[in-house]
Protein backbone atom coordinates (compact mmCIF):
# COMPACT_ATOMS: atom_id res chain seq x y z
CA UNK A 1 0.00 0.00 0.00
CA UNK A 2 1.29 3.46 -0.90
CA UNK A 3 1.76 5.79 2.05
CA UNK A 4 -0.22 9.06 1.85
CA UNK A 5 1.68 12.31 1.37
CA UNK A 6 2.55 13.71 4.81
CA UNK A 7 1.75 17.44 5.10
CA UNK A 8 2.50 20.05 7.78
CA UNK A 9 0.18 23.06 7.89
CA UNK A 10 0.91 26.49 9.39
CA UNK A 11 -1.42 29.45 9.78
CA UNK A 12 -2.06 31.82 12.66
CA UNK A 13 -5.81 31.54 12.07
CA UNK A 14 -7.29 28.47 13.80
CA UNK A 15 -10.14 28.19 11.29
CA UNK A 16 -7.69 27.93 8.39
CA UNK A 17 -5.71 25.21 10.18
CA UNK A 18 -8.95 23.34 10.93
CA UNK A 19 -10.03 23.65 7.29
CA UNK A 20 -6.84 21.97 6.08
CA UNK A 21 -6.96 19.43 8.92
CA UNK A 22 -10.42 18.33 7.72
CA UNK A 23 -9.87 18.72 3.98
CA UNK A 24 -6.45 17.14 3.36
CA UNK A 25 -7.35 13.65 4.69
CA UNK A 26 -10.47 13.68 2.49
CA UNK A 27 -8.14 14.26 -0.47
CA UNK A 28 -5.97 11.31 0.55
CA UNK A 29 -3.22 13.16 2.45
CA UNK A 30 -2.04 12.89 6.05
CA UNK A 31 -1.71 16.00 8.22
CA UNK A 32 1.34 15.34 10.41
CA UNK A 33 1.00 18.52 12.41
CA UNK A 34 -0.19 22.08 12.63
CA UNK A 35 1.63 25.24 13.66
CA UNK A 36 0.29 28.68 14.49
CA UNK A 37 3.52 30.57 13.82
CA UNK A 38 6.76 30.22 11.90
CA UNK A 39 8.83 29.14 14.90
CA UNK A 40 6.44 26.27 15.59
CA UNK A 41 6.53 25.31 11.91
CA UNK A 42 10.31 25.04 11.89
CA UNK A 43 10.26 22.81 14.97
CA UNK A 44 7.36 20.75 13.57
CA UNK A 45 9.32 20.11 10.38
CA UNK A 46 12.43 19.11 12.31
CA UNK A 47 10.52 16.57 14.36
CA UNK A 48 8.06 15.15 11.81
CA UNK A 49 9.97 15.62 8.52
CA UNK A 50 6.84 16.06 6.37
CA UNK A 51 6.76 15.51 2.62
CA UNK A 52 5.18 18.93 2.04
CA UNK A 53 4.51 22.18 3.92
CA UNK A 54 1.55 24.48 3.40
CA UNK A 55 2.08 27.79 5.21
CA UNK A 56 0.61 31.24 5.47
CA UNK A 57 2.91 34.17 4.69
CA UNK A 58 2.06 36.48 7.57
CA UNK A 59 2.36 34.83 10.99
CA UNK A 60 3.66 35.99 14.37
CA UNK A 61 7.18 35.35 15.65
CA UNK A 62 8.46 34.28 12.20
CA UNK A 63 6.78 34.66 8.82
CA UNK A 64 6.11 31.72 6.56
CA UNK A 65 8.86 32.97 4.25
CA UNK A 66 11.39 33.15 7.10
CA UNK A 67 10.30 29.70 8.29
CA UNK A 68 10.70 28.30 4.76
CA UNK A 69 14.23 29.68 4.58
CA UNK A 70 15.09 28.21 7.99
CA UNK A 71 13.57 24.82 7.14
CA UNK A 72 15.46 24.67 3.85
CA UNK A 73 18.79 25.00 5.67
CA UNK A 74 18.52 21.44 6.92
CA UNK A 75 15.62 19.75 5.09
CA UNK A 76 14.53 19.36 1.50
CA UNK A 77 10.77 19.89 1.74
CA UNK A 78 8.66 21.56 -0.96
CA UNK A 79 6.65 24.48 0.43
CA UNK A 80 3.37 26.01 -0.72
CA UNK A 81 2.80 29.57 0.46
CA UNK A 82 -0.66 30.96 1.21
CA UNK A 83 -1.40 34.65 0.94
CA UNK A 84 -4.51 36.77 1.26
CA UNK A 85 -3.02 39.24 -1.21
CA UNK A 86 -3.69 39.27 -4.95
CA UNK A 87 -0.22 38.10 -5.93
CA UNK A 88 3.09 37.41 -4.17
CA UNK A 89 5.16 40.49 -3.51
CA UNK A 90 2.24 42.92 -3.51
CA UNK A 91 2.68 43.99 0.09
CA UNK A 92 2.97 40.79 2.09
CA UNK A 93 6.74 40.49 2.34
CA UNK A 94 7.19 38.01 -0.50
CA UNK A 95 8.83 40.33 -3.01
CA UNK A 96 12.40 39.22 -2.26
CA UNK A 97 11.92 35.50 -1.68
CA UNK A 98 15.11 33.50 -2.07
CA UNK A 99 14.03 30.04 -0.90
CA UNK A 100 14.33 27.50 -3.70
CA UNK A 101 11.95 25.08 -1.97
CA UNK A 102 8.94 27.40 -2.26
CA UNK A 103 7.20 25.78 -5.20
CA UNK A 104 3.84 27.53 -5.34
CA UNK A 105 1.66 30.37 -4.06
CA UNK A 106 -2.05 30.14 -3.41
CA UNK A 107 -4.41 33.01 -2.70
CA UNK A 108 -6.85 32.66 0.18
CA UNK A 109 -9.50 31.42 0.12
CA UNK A 110 -7.96 28.38 -1.53
CA UNK A 111 -10.11 26.38 -3.92
CA UNK A 112 -9.83 22.60 -3.83
CA UNK A 113 -8.79 22.32 -7.51
CA UNK A 114 -6.08 24.97 -7.01
CA UNK A 115 -4.86 23.19 -3.86
CA UNK A 116 -4.72 19.81 -5.58
CA UNK A 117 -2.88 21.28 -8.57
CA UNK A 118 -0.35 22.98 -6.27
CA UNK A 119 0.23 19.74 -4.33
CA UNK A 120 0.77 17.87 -7.60
CA UNK A 121 3.28 20.50 -8.78
CA UNK A 122 5.03 20.41 -5.40
CA UNK A 123 5.37 16.62 -5.56
CA UNK A 124 6.83 16.74 -9.04
CA UNK A 125 9.28 19.47 -7.96
CA UNK A 126 10.53 17.44 -4.99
Amino acid sequence: MIQPLRIAVADDEPDIRQYFHRLLPKLGYEVVGEAENGMELVELCRTTKPDLVITDVMMPEMTGIEAAAEISKSLTIPIIILSSHERPGSDDGTANIKCKYIVDYLRKPVSIPDLQAAITRACSAA
